[in-house]
């Protein structure tokens, strides 16, 4: 008989995903957590010291899995002297404390930089997706081969759900994303146009791939500029080479934009982050194409949210209004899922069943869920399907999950369309146990 997450992850190819009794989901979810944290606590340092040290040697209720959650910053608690000091076998041994990857998988003799230390994980059988971030650092997710086959599986199953597309190339791509890098969306865009697209019609924003030292540096350089330590050499040089950077980009947009403005009428996918999107629709708009125009088969994928307030306030419904009835990915997820909650006819976001949504206090520290009704406070979930790295974290976002059965007929848990980061509503995110996260990581690195 197949295990529970054998079970779960089966139900990506079922038809009816999210159409699963709630208390049978249930049930399954928690046979499939114990599955899963048997598993992952012999292969990874921090989730088999997290349980020593809160005396969780068995997963018995939701209430269990709180203190082997780790932090969102868990995934970049390394020295950054490491990097900047060449360290990678000391990187390599910290990204075994997180992940399946042990020590002796991967080569690392003879590299020179942090993109050739990602390059030498993915080529021993793993693939560390990158999220970008303020402190200089990035956070690294390991996945294995079998996380990206599920990934894909949810891509060819669920897009556009709750009324999936059919799995035909009949479109023409934009992506509005590099050629390549080790992030997740920018291999979910790939992969959707080699679902979606006719060969050989795919639009790049640049042939240039995506490097992790460049997005480290550029992180690393603005928050030095944000303190007053950075010296007039190195903002000059970067303001230059962003200013080039700019304007080879607002070149490739301008191409794109001149293209879809002549095939609208076709089916299109145009794929992008929020910000990125929403400067197209302007210069859409601009060029005299209306909104609501285009082909109704085109496809829209975009994500990101609005991290700094870049965008203004209404960029969501502007994005409704320019893309108007066309097909729009429509979810709330993060690279740190696989997948995303998938929003049903009502607009409320479906938690998937391989998720299991734990809704926090603000701290990080006591367990609120309910079986009925709507409770708030700080998304946390266990992913039971990952194979690459333990699926239980606390993320930054404050919303609203119900666990009621929602008005679309479908059985919940949904994550209600208001969401926001802790960090949004005034003060500095803090929880409780990222420091301690923290203090375990070093130790075992330097232990």
């Amino acid at each position: 008989m197949p295990s529970a997450r054998e079970q779960i992850r089966a139900l990506v190819r079922s038809g009816r995903t999210f159409d699963q009794p709630a208390r049978e989901t249930r049930e399954l979810q928690l046979e499939a957590a114990r599955e899963a944290f048997a598993a992952h606590r012999e292969r990874i340092p921090l989730l088999r010291t997290r349980a020593d040290e809160s005396g969780v040697h068995g997963i018995e209720s939701p209430d269990d899995l709180v203190p082997l959650l780790f932090s969102h910053t868990s995934y970049k608690s390394y020295p950054l002297s490491f990097i900047t000091g060449g360290r990678w076998d000391r990187l390599l041994r910290w990204y075994t404390t997180v992940s399946v990857v042990e020590p002796g998988d991967v080569d690392v003799e003879g590299v020179n930089d942090i993109d050739e230390w990602a390059d030498r994980v993915t080529a021993a059988g793993h693939r560390p997706y990158i999220t970008s971030g303020t402190s200089g650092k990035v956070s690294f997710l390991n996945c294995d081969t079998s996380d990206l086959g599920f990934l894909h599986d949810i891509l060819e199953n669920l897009t556009c759900w709750p009324d999936p597309l059919p799995t035909e190339p009949t479109r023409r791509g934009y992506l509005l994303a590099p050629a390549s890098g080790p992030m997740r969306s920018i291999d979910g865009y790939r992969w959707h146009a080699d679902v979606f697209v006719r060969p050989g019609e795919t639009q790049l924003l640049t042939d240039e791939p995506i490097r992790v030292s460049e997005l480290m540096s550029s992180a690393l350089l603005r928050r030095r500029m944000a303190e007053g330590t950075a010296t007039p050499q190195e903002i000059s040089s970067f303001e230059s080479a962003s200013g080039a950077r700019e304007e080879e980009l607002g070149a490739a947009v301008a191409q794109i934009v001149d293209d879809i403005a002549a095939h609208r009428t076709e089916p299109l996918l145009i794929a992008g982050m929020n910000n990125q999107q929403f400067t197209l629709i302007q210069a859409l708009r601009a060029r005299g194409v209306p909104d609501g125009s285009l082909h109704p088969d085109t496809l829209v994928l975009s994500g990101g949210g609005n991290k700094g307030g870049a965008l203004p306030d209404d960029y969501q419904q502007q994005f409704a209004a320019f893309y108007d009835g066309v097909r729009r990915v429509r979810s709330y997820g993060m690279t740190e899922l696989q997948g995303s909650c998938l929003a049903c006819e009502q607009g409320n976001y479906h938690v998937p069943p391989w998720v299991i949504p734990l809704v926090l206090d603000e701290p990080g520290e006591k367990l609120l869920n309910t079986e009925h009704g709507v409770v708030e406070g700080r998304f946390a979930f266990l992913d039971v399907s990952l194979e690459g790295r333990w699926g239980g974290l606390i993320s930054g976002d404050r919303v609203f999950v119900d666990f009621s059965p929602c008005d679309c007929g479908r059985a919940g848990p949904t994550v209600l369309p208001d969401i926001r980061r802790y960090g949004d509503l005034g003060g500095e995110d803090k929880i409780t146990c990222a420091a301690t996260l923290d203090s375990y990581v070093r130790g075992m690195i330097h232990g």
